[in-house]
């Protein structure tokens, strides 16, 4: 592979210690990909079980370790094992699921050459998906090409699998394509070229990435050169419980500060005065940005999306000056309890047993203004697994967002039957009901427990102490 055709040239990466597993996971599943430095044998094993579950490879280095070791070796098969380049692919694509994390290290540099060549297959999605529907439709079907499994055959599998997300590829003898692909292939090289970059990895660096998601190679080399190489099963939170909660009238209210604040933002962009008393929209369970669209149809509101664009960017501050006024964001009974149980329950366990999110309506900048204006620590959360009403139209659209950014963290297994929801309207139990999740209501917002026991949610309270039990032993 020539490095000189890789679009985006030479990378020199940020390294992780192999201490800051944090950052390290939140790299990996947001971005695709992890560097990191000072990563020995023992090292990257160690870190590779923090991450989840290791898959024994066929050629393993030392039993029970899970590390291969790349190198020249004439008794093994395959291009890995030799000096030869290495094209871009997909570890283990011929299986059901690939193993979802890849982690290297280079043990030894080779004389030249050896070059790791990445690229981020979202970038290539994206080029196909704008500059040529029809590639993109042959590399998102399965009658297209098949890739070799284990037992020798060749299954029927799309590149792109659009219902898990998998991202599978590799140009050798473990694929076979369509005449229709083998047409389109030279272009989809340079497009993968495009986007590629190369990593000139010094011994003891290497890199955790996605391998449903990034794609890597390597340069030919002269001399000899290892790397060590665990592919991992992320750890899932099949014991955890995925808890997201909505904010206003379950975790704090702020009816009056929340009123003020987008009224006066809307009227001050808009020039007219527009209030609570004047427009007769439903305010309760909607996201910032439908229920901006509605106020403004209501009042019949022209160049809708310049006003909106303003005040996405400006409502944060007419919140903060309606704080500054004495308009109060306050806790409601029993939330702080609850929040600062299930933090101790995660830190009396070796394994966190609750992942705490958010879904609401407000914008992500008001949402952790009310919370902080409430005193509610806001570090507790997964921000990356939460959703925010600034970019939904509906409240169900923020179900669907939460659950693609949990399957992206941990996997494709993950569904909205993994999820409890807690929110405190009717809204709130409908969507997530619809979405599939479980949902409990409580009723410290505008609803009485009795409403909200009549659409039979999962479990219905007072007040947010009185779950603890049910978190415990519920099996969402």
């Amino acid at each position: 592979m020539d490095i000189n055709k890789c679009g985006l040239g030479a990378n020199v990466p940020t390294f992780y210690t192999p201490s800051d597993i944090e950052s390290i996971r939140a790299s990996v599943f947001n971005d695709g990909i992890a560097f990191v430095e000072g990563c020995e044998e023992e090292t990257l094993v160690g870190l590779a079980h923090q991450l989840g579950q290791v898959v024994r490879p066929r050629n393993e280095a030392t039993p029970g370790s899970g590390v291969s070791r790349i190198r020249i070796a004439s008794d093994l098969v395959g291009k890995g094992y030799s000096s030869e380049e290495l094209f871009f692919h997909t570890d283990r694509s011929g299986w059901d699921e690939p193993p979802r994390i890849l982690m290297s290290t280079l043990r030894s540099q080779s004389e030249s050459g050896g070059e790791s060549l990445l690229v981020d297959s979202q970038s290539v999605l994206n080029a196909l998906k704008q500059h040529d529907e029809g590639l993109y439709d042959l590399f998102t079907s399965s009658k297209h090409t098949s890739f070799r499994a284990d037992d020798g055959t060749f299954v029927p599998r799309a590149m792109v699998d659009k219902d898990t997300g998998i991202f599978r590829f590799r140009f050798d003898d473990g694929i076979q394509m369509s005449a229709s692909m083998v047409v389109a292939f030279a272009k989809l090289q340079d497009i993968i070229y495009q986007h590629a970059y190369f990593v000139a990895l010094q011994p003891g660096q290497g890199y955790v990435l996605d391998n449903h998601r990034y794609l890597h190679g390597r340069a030919s080399f002269t001399g000899s050169r290892e790397l060590l190489r665990v592919l991992v099963r992320p750890s899932t939170p099949s014991s955890e419980k995925i808890i997201l909660f909505d904010i206003d009238g379950t975790l704090c209210r702020s009816e009056a500060l929340s009123i003020d604040a987008y009224y006066s933002c809307v009227s001050d962009i808009v020039g007219k005065d527009i209030n609570h008393a004047n427009t007769t929209v439903n305010l309760h369970g909607r996201t910032d940005l439908g229920l901006l669209h509605d106020i403004l149809d209501y009042h019949q509101v022209s160049m809708k999306d310049q006003v909106v664009e303003r005040f996405l960017k400006l409502h944060p501050q007419y919140l903060e000056r309606s704080l500054s006024k004495g308009l109060p964001s306050v806790i409601c009974p029993g939330a702080q309890e609850m929040l600062s149980w299930l933090v101790r329950q995660n830190e009396n366990s070796s394994q966190p047993k609750f992942q705490l999110g958010l879904i609401t309506g407000n914008s992500r900048p008001n949402a952790l203004l009310k919370l902080r204006g409430a005193g509610i620590d806001t570090s507790i959360f997964d921000l990356d697994i939460s959703s925010f009403g600034d970019s939904h139209h509906n409240r169900l659209s923020l179900f669907q967002d939460s659950l693609s950014k949990l399957q992206t963290r941990f996997g494709s297994h993950i569904g909205a039957k993994d999820v409890l929801v807690v929110g405190d309207t009717p809204l709130d139990v409908e969507c997530a009901k619809q979405a599939g999740c479980s949902v409990v209501a409580v009723a410290t917002g505008n609803y009485k427990m009795e409403e909200l026991a009549s659409l039979e949610p999962n479990f219905c309270c007072s007040r947010l102490t009185d779950t603890k039990e049910y978190l415990l032993q519920a099996a969402f």
